[in-house]
């Protein structure tokens, strides 16, 4: 299934699923109930959201003064702000899994999932035209190649020229 088509589902299904759940919560409890949960788990949600951002992004700022490659710390930045923003949409069912990614071993498991589907599905292009020369590289292989630019050094002309 396309992403488009994954997407669709999930805006047509998701927020049926909440208007559920929450149309049976007031059905089980009250109305005000009802409301004061999404009140409590947005305002927490937002708080907590906040505070893990606030970390994650001193230790971002942190690997880069000391230039370290900050990956993970993004994905995980990336991860939070994506909690933040289920966590402000009203309903039950995004407040569980917003509240599931600021827990860090759910949002390790996470991270896990979705760095093997991207080295499946995704597929990275670069060009290069060095000298009107082009050439394109894929990732097509996983192998990291670490290097170091050399500064290219004329030679003393010989006198005999």
């Amino acid at each position: 299934m396309q992403v488009l088509g994954i997407l669709f589902v999930l805006f047509i299904t998701v927020p049926l699923l909440e208007l559920f759940l929450l149309v049976w919560l007031a059905h089980v409890t009250n109305l005000w109930v009802t409301c004061g949960t999404v009140l409590f788990t947005g305002i927490l949600g937002t708080l907590l959201a906040r505070s893990q951002g606030f970390a994650t992004w001193q230790k971002l700022r942190r690997q880069m003064s000391s230039g370290e490659m900050p990956g993970s710390t993004v994905a995980d930045a990336a991860m939070i702000f994506m909690a933040g923003v289920l966590l402000m949409t009203p309903g039950l069912l995004t407040d569980a899994v917003g509240f599931l990614l600021l827990i860090p071993p759910c949002r390790e498991w996470m991270k896990g999932r979705v760095l093997n589907w991207a080295k499946k599905n995704v597929q990275f292009t670069t060009t290069t035209t060095v000298n009107g020369e082009t050439r394109t590289y894929t990732n097509q292989s996983s192998e990291v190649v670490d290097s170091y630019v050399v500064p290219h050094r004329e030679e003393p002309k010989s006198l005999e020229e």
